[in-house]
């Protein structure tokens, strides 16, 4: 909801690079098309949906490649920028043929397909941006959390435990 105002600045390209990094296999095509269908669901969505699902898929099967690359912070945090930009990229080029190739809006020759990527360049602009601030902070994020899993395992079971407690309290004295 925070990102409503800003178009194609969008955290699906995160969720679904990290799926597949992190967790692999077929949460890497699960998670983005669970995501784009509850939110085409609330959202709605048009004739080039085809286009949209499937280059979500792919692009989280693109986090597949970051998988093995998790040794150091930096490096992963870089190789995810680049799937980020690479994701962009590719969501740009495949969803404007979607839009040329089945809507009525451009000429279905060479200069139709040319004007229809013209037209698109500011979301691109805007995907880039947003990728290029959101993945590699969440990536970063990720990675911290990660790498000092046990100190939060520890201090959710201090503060749960801490719940626990005020609530048995107020019983007994209630």
């Amino acid at each position: 909801m925070l990102l409503l105002g800003l178009p194609n600045v969008e955290t699906l390209t995160i969720s679904a690079l990290l799926a597949g990094s992190m967790l692999g296999g077929m949460y890497s095509v699960l998670v983005p098309l669970g995501i784009v269908v509850l939110t085409d669901v609330l959202i709605g969505n048009n004739s080039i949906l085809f286009f949209t699902w499937s280059a979500w898929i792919v692009i989280g099967t693109f986090g597949l490649a970051a998988r093995k690359n998790k040794k150091t912070k930096i490096n992963f945090v870089i190789k995810m920028t680049g799937l980020g930009l690479a994701s962009s990229l590719f969501f740009y080029i495949y969803t404007n043929f979607g839009v040329w190739l089945l809507w009525p809006l451009y000429t279905h020759d060479i200069s139709g397909l040319i004007q229809c990527y013209l037209m698109g360049l500011p979301f691109l602009r805007m995907s880039i941006i947003g990728n290029l601030i959101i993945v590699p902070a969440v990536s970063f994020a990720a990675m911290f959390c990660l790498k000092n899993k046990y100190y939060f395992s520890k201090i959710l079971s201090y503060v749960s435990r801490k719940i626990c407690r005020k609530r048995l309290e107020e019983r007994l004295e209630g």
